[in-house]
């Protein structure tokens, strides 16, 4: 037993190491040779974006999307209908803008409503763009990021590209530090050309490819966009080329444990559904060190009164010591921490709650999202929507 408790500290260990290591460097090396380079042609895109609820700061995150530095483009906003009070920021917005548009989707009764938005922003772009894009309005762009999104595409090096984000923490709470730790563990896995999936927040894909892929009948029938053509991807043997200048920024303040509970579980779902073993495997692995720190700690603290062995308890404190380490080295591949003391305790509770997420969605087919139920089958294919 003591093997095998020592055995799988060292396994932990490599692998927590590995992500950020192999993962960091895909973080930091936003390589300014490949950054520099243009293609002998920048190929039309349409950027479909799909849009519920109006956040504070929705005109401008949406602005900044049509003020792209790109030299051929259009922009696409869908939402479900009129009452939704993101399309009354929308109209005003794209009065004047030629390259912009907007569609009414309509409720979804077979697919994730986002995938509806989706697809009927794509019925509207014509036959003009060769790159179709995807993108979130939760997030800031700069000028430049179509650019870089597209970027591999337009060289060759790539027919599919995604890039990502960090959330960007307001404040010290542990659930907001937290969820920027979950997320950035995400970003990380970018560094491993197998790990990559494409992120619905920032994906451009050939529409040669799209089309051949039958993408678009996926997602008619879909409860997810990105894990659902990730699944699709690997079954055709494509890899999703890494654009890392094409990063965002997601400001969040006052995230609750609850909030940060509720959108985890949600990614757990979508991999559960999609990509059952990679959701198995990568369960195991999280339940494993969740559990180990656990054992850690409490030899730890058996140690200090004498009941444990000082082999235990020395290998326990090891073990921490070095999990507590790898959690400090994250911190320098964030562009906005906080304090280390913070950032650690964040840390280890990122590791419980994804334990604690990937639990809750062991025994459920259903998935909540903006007021609405989804029943989810085999592959992630909707069975049933309810409102409310």
């Amino acid at each position: 037993m003591e093997g095998f408790i020592l055995g799988a500290m060292g396994l932990v260990v490599l692998v927590v190491a590995g992500l950020v290591l192999v993962g960091g460097r895909s973080v930091k090396n936003v390589s300014s040779g490949d950054m520099a380079r243009e293609p002998e042609r920048w190929p039309p895109v349409a950027l479909i974006v799909p849009v519920t609820g109006a956040a504070p700061g929705l005109g401008e995150r949406l602005g900044s999307l049509l003020t792209q530095d790109y030299p051929d483009y259009q922009v696409i906003f869908a939402t479900r209908d009129r009452e939704d009070p993101a399309t009354g920021v929308i109209m005003p917005l794209i009065s004047g803008h030629p390259r912009a548009g907007h569609v009414l989707s309509g409720r979804a009764t077979a697919c994730g409503q986002k995938n509806q938005n989706l697809l009927a922003g794509l019925r509207t772009i014509g036959e003009g763009p060769e790159i179709l894009a995807f993108c979130d309005s939760n997030q800031l762009a700069p000028a430049t990021w179509l650019k870089e999104l597209v970027r591999p595409i337009a060289l060759g090096e790539a027919e599919v590209t995604s890039g990502y984000h960090h959330i960007i923490p307001q404040d010290k709470r542990i659930a907001t530090l937290g969820r920027a730790i979950s997320v950035l563990t995400l970003y990380l896995t970018k560094g491993f050309k197998r790990l990559n999936q494409p992120w619905g927040g920032a994906t451009g894909i050939a529409r040669s490819l799209f089309e051949s892929l039958g993408v678009a009948k996926l997602w008619a029938e879909n409860v997810v966009d990105d894990v659902s053509l990730a699944a699709r991807l690997i079954r055709a043997g494509i890899l999703v080329g890494v654009a890392p200048g094409a990063c965002l920024s997601t400001p969040l303040a006052g995230e609750t444990l609850t909030g940060w509970s509720q959108w985890l579980t949600r990614q757990w779902l979508y991999l559960k559904f999609c990509l059952p073993g990679t959701w198995l495997a990568a369960g195991l692995l999280q339940h494993l060190l969740a559990i180990l720190v656990i054992v850690a700690g409490g030899r730890c603290l058996l140690g200090l009164v004498g009941w444990s062995s000082p082999a235990a308890g020395l290998s326990a404190a090891l073990f921490l010591t070095l999990l507590t380490g790898l959690g400090a080295a994250l911190r320098p591949l964030h562009p906005s921490p906080g304090p280390l003391k913070a950032w650690l305790a964040a840390f280890y509770a990122a590791i419980f709650m994804a334990s604690w997420c990937h639990l809750q969605t062991c025994f459920t087919q259903h998935l909540h999202w903006r007021g609405i139920s989804y029943r989810v089958g085999r592959g992630g294919r909707v069975t049933e929507v309810r409102e409310g």
